[in-house]
């Protein structure tokens, strides 16, 4: 039993001596306490709130990594969004909501969450758009923290973006895609996929960048190493959101 009495102490701190009691962490929200709700997701929330990136860390707002941006073009695509984006940082994931054109709440423009490896990196894009308000196409959005706080993660070498090398029948756009989609079961974007002209018979080389490095480019790195082990190979390469200079357009051939 917990023996506390609810009139010894505040209700937050009687919450926190029966979450203790239960072997669950402390809250610091009376109304967002639940076990697997997490603090400060939506009800209209559809992701998987038990996925640990999915649910609000207990952080204070200035370490939080992810962002919301609104008021993206209608057609917005992440190529489109992502290529605007220099010299901030490496991205970790990004997720385009279309416009909705229905219901009782019409929203015309798209939207955006976008979650950077680091706080640092989400931290200087505020500031930047503070100084000039990040356009798109034309388009001049809004960016707020989100509301499911995200802590940064280290980077590592890690990137959304690979160089993959091999087998010239293996490293093929059209059949990679097919094995990311029909054999593997992996739901990805893709940013831009860019062909290297290395000079070797038999042999292909490209850069494939997707749309987010948490479960697209992580996972599709993986899966490459080990079940083309010895006939292809991906590495990591440097994210084109960390170079170049805030309000300038990267440009490479978008597939």
């Amino acid at each position: 039993m917990l023996n506390v009495a609810i009139t010894d102490l505040h209700p937050l701190a009687f919450l926190n001596a029966f979450r203790f009691h239960m072997g669950l962490p402390p809250t610091y929200n009376l109304i967002s306490s639940g076990i697997y709700g997490g603090v400060g997701n939506s009800q209209a929330y559809q992701g998987n709130t038990r996925l640990s990136r999915n649910i609000c860390a207990l952080i204070p707002e200035e370490l939080n990594c992810r962002l919301w941006i609104t008021g993206l073009p209608p057609n917005c695509t992440v190529h489109e969004l992502l290529a605007h984006i220099r010299g901030i940082g490496p991205v970790y994931a990004c997720h385009i909501n279309e416009p909705t054109i229905t219901g009782s709440r019409i929203w015309p423009t798209s939207a955006a969450s976008l979650t950077f490896f680091t706080a640092d990196a989400a931290n200087y894009f505020l500031a930047c758009d503070a100084v000039r308000p990040f356009t798109v196409d034309g388009y001049v959005t809004n960016i707020v923290r989100h509301r499911i706080r995200t802590e940064s993660i280290p980077v590592d070498g890690r990137s959304r973006v690979l160089r993959i090398i091999g087998n010239a029948n293996i490293v093929q756009p059209d059949y990679l895609r097919r094995i990311f989609s029909d054999l593997w079961h992996i739901r990805f974007d893709t940013d831009y996929i860019r062909l290297v002209d290395n000079g070797s018979h038999g042999v292909n080389e490209i850069i494939w960048a997707f749309g987010s490095f948490r479960a697209q480019a992580h996972v599709i790195h993986m899966k490459i190493n080990r079940y083309f082990a010895n006939h292809a190979q991906a590495v990591y390469i440097v994210d084109p959101c960390v170079q170049g200079n805030y309000g300038d357009k990267y440009t490479f051939i978008d597939d």
